[in-house]
């Protein structure tokens, strides 16, 4: 003891003679004393670490040679402990940092086992530390440098422990992209592979998150491999496989292949190497693989109803089951058919539990699962055998549903159908039949196996915008769009004289019903609408529905409001009180509500949440006319991302652009331009990704637009009327997320889709 006048020592541990028994040590490296006394011995010949209780001389085997279930160490040299007592040891001849924790053993740092001087990698470690931010520090001998590791933030998994994922192991080992509530995918695929190459009903897909893709060939027992770019394979694996179904790769270039249904193993191909090493034993194929940031390999096993895990560097080649019992069966505990499987960076496992059409959550170190999609989730989505699963960056979930021949996904407005929405199989580019496996490439775009297509199909990213709630294409100058145009909705369903549309970013149309005062929505692909009634609701003229999924309803016609309703829920708040009704609604990106006053001669604006429901004035001095100050009869109106205010100025025939902070607008178009297009009562006005208009040319039946070469009509150019190519007195304007224009044709009661047919620079 330091407290004592005494400089003579006692024997700790050990005899004094090399021996492996639990009161010997052979060659003892790195030790540490816990807050309870308890004694931490790294004994390096002997391969192990051993505990000795404060007062005992025979020690317990922790980790290493005789202690089962742990893991193999080649002389451990350095020990330390976190606040949880869990283990963090310095691996000497493995070159690499190892640490337990509530899964047991894992590799955080060197986990190539090669040495070598490059940032990632250690030569010989001995000794290791923790600063107080958790941050670790490790003597690496043969390089004679000190390597610093920096902690990543703590994961909920672990919330009171020093145990961290290191920088070198937290980074995701599949895409998970930041997708945004309102984004959309082309509905088109471009086929990215097919039989030629992938074989005859390929199953498995992986995807790097440095975009190289993987696809296991069946039925020539190969895998092929193209990185970012090629368009033909740039390697292909085979040798000893026979009819793998899965593949995964890692960040070092190793990659696990399915080996099971014959030779009963997962296979480990490593980076460059031209043969595999058995790296795990399996009962039968395994029909998904997937790598956690721990570095443990989740294998899902149909025919035995279960899924099973491995560390990636234990030296033993057995599994553990960490999902379903054996049986089939649909009890929280069971599995029936389960395939894709994926785990989050909380370590929480999803399962796609096919025969019980649902999707399971198994949290970390539970048994029972939840289940958060299809069958016995409520208010969920119908499922019939999801087959692959994956998630974004926000945790949304997107499920191949492979009966449905469909995908699916969630979002924080519920789950939605993305593509094969008719649930129709087929083999054009916006079918798919008996779709398998799903994966995201960096960029948020979408690669499905099409099964019985025996193809990869691959779906690119059209929208994701985080700050608009609403589409904004991008247009070449020459776009054009098909001139006869489908009846979206008639008056059968949107009742007579239709005003207002609006479509959010994920293409669900919303249309006010004036006669039956009610709000009809149609989501994305589908034929048929919901109408929803909200109680003291009149004449509604114009909606708008914010980024976060509230709506927002004009309702000034008998009540002199506009209110605001809150997502999902029946909940209503007057938001901002006017004088009439609003003929347009708009909220911009700072959170300012407007509402075109069409008989007022005025635009008003409010900043929502500001405690206040009196409006200001944005434009207009409330008399018509036709000063740079005045309006006459406004009703359609858009805000772009600098604020500038643009109205549909009707009885003046003219747009005008009033600047952020101004009163005072510009013509922009029609009647005291200096454009060359006359409009004659243009009602609605919408501005596309490069800031050019859209025009509701109402009275002269048509919508214009403007581009680098000017103005051109673009719909409607042939005069007014009721046939396909015709409109009568429309109103307004609304794009979906593929540069879709939708009208409503006010005279003809009806809403009119016209479709976006060339769009090429």
């Amino acid at each position: 003891s330091l407290n004592s006048n005494s400089n003579i020592w006692t024997i700790a541990a050990g005899t004094g003679c090399a021996g492996s028994t639990s009161n010997t040590l052979h060659d003892p490296r790195g030790i540490f004393v816990d807050t309870d006394l308890n004694l931490y011995v790294a004994e390096c010949t002997n391969n192990r670490v051993q505990k000795f209780l404060s007062g005992q001389v025979n020690g317990i085997t922790l980790a290493g040679t005789g202690a089962t279930g742990t893991i193999s160490l080649n002389c451990p040299t350095g020990i330390a402990l976190d606040a949880d007592n869990y283990v963090f040891i310095a691996d000497y001849f493995n070159n690499r940092i190892v640490g337990s924790g509530p899964n047991g053993f894992r590799c955080v740092l060197g986990c190539t086992n090669v040495a070598g001087s490059a940032s990632n990698q250690i030569y010989y470690p001995s000794s290791l530390s923790f600063d107080s931010y958790g941050n670790m520090f490790v003597a690496d001998r043969y390089n004679n440098r000190i390597q610093k590791f920096i902690v990543i933030n703590t994961t909920s998994a672990f919330p009171n422990s020093i145990q961290r994922d290191f920088h070198l192991i937290l980074d995701l080992t599949a895409n998970q992209p930041n997708l945004c509530p309102s984004t959309t995918w082309y509905t088109n695929a471009i086929t990215v592979a097919n039989i030629t190459t992938v074989g005859y009903q390929p199953l498995g897909l992986f995807i790097s998150t440095s975009n190289t893709l993987y696809v296991a060939d069946i039925q020539n027992s190969r895998v092929q491999m193209w990185r970012e770019g090629s368009v033909n394979p740039d390697k292909t694996i085979s040798g000893g496989l026979n009819q793998p179904f899965s593949v995964f790769a890692i960040a070092s270039g190793d990659i696990y292949v399915d080996n099971g249904a014959s030779n009963g193993r997962i296979d480990k191909w490593s980076v460059n190497a031209n043969s595999s090493v058995p790296f795990m034993t399996i009962p039968n194929y395994c029909i998904s693989i997937f790598i956690d940031i721990e570095n443990t390999l989740y294998c899902s096993v149909p025919s035995n109803n279960q899924v099973v895990k491995k560390w990636l560097y234990d030296n033993m080649t057995t599994s553990t089951i960490v999902a379903g019992t054996g049986t089939a069966g649909s009890a929280a505990n069971m599995l029936n058919l389960p395939y894709g499987v994926f785990v989050d960076v909380d370590i929480n496992l999803y399962v796609a539990d096919c025969s019980n059409n649902r999707v399971q959550l198994f949290p970390l170190g539970q048994t029972n699962g939840i289940t958060v999609a299809g069958s016995g989730a409520s208010s969920t989505i119908t499922l019939s055998c999801p087959n692959g699963i994956t998630l974004d960056a926000n945790g949304y979930i997107f499920i191949v549903d492979q009966n449905s021949y469909r995908i699916v996904g969630s979002g924080p407005y519920g789950f939605r159908c993305l593509f094969g929405c008719t649930s129709v199989a087929g083999s054009a580019s916006s079918q798919l039949y008996y779709p398998r496996t799903i994966s995201f490439d960096s960029y948020g775009n979408l690669l499905i196996v099409d099964e019985y297509n025996s193809r990869i199909q691959k779906f690119i990213v059209a929208s994701n915008s985080c700050s608009l709630s609403y589409s904004q294409p991008t247009f070449c100058s020459n776009a054009t769009w098909s001139v006869n145009a489908v009846t979206f909705a008639s008056s059968s369903t949107i009742g007579t004289l239709p005003y207002g549309i609006f479509i959010d970013g994920i293409n669900t149309v919303y249309i006010p019903n004036r006669v039956s005062n009610t709000i009809l929505s149609w989501p994305q692909w589908s034929t048929s609408s919901t109408s929803k009634s909200y109680s003291n609701l009149s004449n509604p003229f114009s909606l708008f529905m914010s980024i976060n999924g509230d709506t927002y309803i004009d309702n000034g016609y008998s009540y002199g409001r506009v209110d605001k309703y809150t997502y999902n829920t029946s909940i209503r708040v007057t938001v901002m009180n006017v004088n009439g009704s609003c003929s347009g609604l708009f909220i911009d990106i700072n959170n300012n509500l407007y509402c075109s006053l069409k008989n007022r001669h005025q635009v008003v604006k409010l900043l929502l949440n500001n405690g206040t429901t009196i409006p200001t004035i944005a434009a207009g001095n409330g008399s018509a006319g036709s000063l740079s100050n005045m309006l006459n009869s406004p009703q359609g109106i858009y805000v772009d991302s600098d604020l500038n205010l643009y109205i549909a100025d009707c009885a003046n025939n003219r747009i005008q652009s009033v600047q952020s902070g101004q009163l005072n607008g510009v013509t922009i178009a029609g009647n005291g331009s200096s454009g060359n297009i006359a409009l004659n009562y243009p009602t609605g006005i919408v501005l596309d990704s490069n800031g050019y208009l859209f025009i509701v040319d109402s009275y002269n039946h048509r919508i214009v637009a403007s581009s680098y070469y000017g103005f051109r009509c673009i719909v409607g150019c042939s005069g007014g009327g009721s046939t396909a190519s015709q409109l009568s007195f429309p109103q307004s304007m609304a794009f979906d997320s593929y540069g879709n224009i939708y009208v409503t044709d006010r005279d003809n009661s009806r809403v009119q889709q016209f479709t976006l047919q060339n769009n090429s620079c």
